[in-house]
């Protein structure tokens, strides 16, 4: 008996088939949130582009107890943390996770209100990545 895709794999298709029309096309993408499967298969097929970049909205003793691989600390906490946004590119993609979804999802607003063009937030965060038994840095 053949086995249908479910429902999520023909979604997480569509997501990824889009993300990447966007990235290639220069088209103006909204800054959205996903799940840590969306995430991480972003990531991994994204993995030698220097126009997407991992960003973890922890703070840096949280950064230290694990990360994900290639992200770059950007502390959501810091006083400069606005500034730190503005001096982006604003054409690179970004993947941006903080432990539970809460920080890097109240960050999506300021991404946006800066202009940022293709902004990613994983909804569930490191805690999410961790439940999929996905690798941490430590």
């Amino acid at each position: 008996m053949k086995r249908r895709p479910s429902i999520g794999i023909a979604a997480l298709l569509v997501l990824l088939i889009g993300a990447s029309a966007c990235m290639a096309s220069g088209e103006k993408a909204a800054v959205q949130t996903i799940s840590p499967r969306q995430f991480k298969a972003l990531l991994d097929g994204h993995q030698d582009d220097p126009d997407v970049v991992l960003l973890d909205v922890r703070t840096p003793k949280e950064f230290e107890d694990g990360h994900i691989q290639r992200a770059l600390l950007l502390d959501y906490y810091s006083s400069d943390y606005v500034e730190r946004l503005k001096a982006l590119d604003r054409n690179k993609t970004y993947l941006v996770y903080c432990r539970s979804g809460n920080r890097s999802g109240k960050s999506l607003a300021i991404f946006e209100k800066l202009g940022f063009r293709r902004v990613y937030n994983m909804d569930t965060g490191v805690i999410g990545w961790s439940r999929e038994k996905y690798p941490l840095v430590r």
